[in-house]
């Protein structure tokens, strides 16, 4: 009787020959990788060298060669663990390039406003003629005094300040090219100061009839003693109107005579209307006793201006 064999049992015995069969590996889905080495922090000077030009301007555009150098000293270091080498030397390069663009830009910016100032200067002085002096009216006082020397009537407008002796009397007539006048009266003052002067300054205009009678009654006795070791500094209100104005010198009325405070700004001050005829005997008594500081009995009071100064 033959024996029935059935599959199952054939493969045991197949198994059971051949001895144990490996399995091929399986994969796990949730198995990671192995961990990447830690990144090194990104350097902060270095970073700033690239945002510096573009938040800062000039200035930070300078800053940016100095942190770039900065950060590469620091990732060069010894065991700093930093990176941005690269970096920093692009901002290194960037700052230089926009250090030289913002240099030229500003130096053409000064050279344009400089011929400008030149060009207005000029135009000044095209307009001014040496020789010209208002015409006096017919049968007036003025008509029948004789004619004064150049240097003694009213400056006509120059370039450049001028400074000369009126017997004891310096005069300094400020230039039209003078770009700050609170600068020039520091200028001035500080000379005043070291010939042991009083400065005074003066506010002229090219028609002021009175600034005329004065100029040429300078020489006379009484206006030499009153204004004797003075500094008269003469300013034309047309030239530095806008520097007056911030001064606090009022400069409605010409002529008007200032006293200089430390901070240049006014801390005494009379016009013309305090005299009647502009002749010496009227002029060098008011002139002398406002000179020294002496001055009380005023035919138009003055009050402080805020943040100093004094107003008419």
């Amino acid at each position: 009787m033959s024996e029935a064999i059935s599959p199952r049992s054939a493969l045991s015995r197949v198994a059971r020959a051949e001895g144990p069969t490996e399995l091929p590996p399986l994969s796990d889905p949730y198995l990671r990788g192995p961990r990447s080495p830690h990144k090194k922090p990104l350097s902060t000077l270095a970073l700033t060298s690239i945002l510096a030009p573009f938040v800062g301007g000039p200035l930070g555009s300078v800053a940016a060669i100095v942190f770039g150098w900065a950060a590469r000293r620091e990732i060069d270091g010894v065991g700093t663990g930093r990176r941005g080498y690269v970096l920093a030397t692009l901002g290194m390069g960037l700052g230089i390039c926009l250090t030289v663009a913002w240099g030229a830009a500003i130096a053409f910016g000064v050279w344009t406003m400089e011929r400008r100032h030149e060009a207005q200067l000029d135009s000044i002085a095209n307009v001014v003629t040496v020789g010209d002096t208002p015409r006096p009216l017919e049968g007036s006082v003025e008509a029948a005094e004789p004619a004064s020397p150049p240097s003694k009537a009213v400056p006509v407008l120059q370039k450049e300040t001028a400074v000369h002796k009126e017997g004891n009397v310096t005069i300094v007539d400020v230039g039209i090219s003078v770009s700050s006048l609170s600068q020039e009266l520091a200028k001035q003052r500080a000379a005043a100061a070291a010939a042991g002067e009083t400065i005074v300054v003066m506010t002229t205009k090219s028609e002021c009839v009175s600034c005329r009678s004065l100029s040429t009654s300078l020489e006379h006795p009484l206006m030499q003693t009153a204004l004797a070791r003075v500094r008269l500094v003469r300013v034309d209100i047309d030239a530095f109107d806008e520097d007056l104005t911030g001064l606090k010198m009022p400069h409605e009325r010409v002529p008007s005579f200032f006293l200089l405070a430390p901070d240049l700004y006014p801390r005494d001050a009379i016009d013309g209307g305090e005299w009647d005829e502009d002749v010496p005997a009227n002029m060098a008594p008011v002139l002398g006793a406002f000179v020294r500081g002496k001055y009380e009995t005023r035919r138009q009071s003055f009050e402080p201006i805020q943040n100093g100064g004094i107003k008419l």
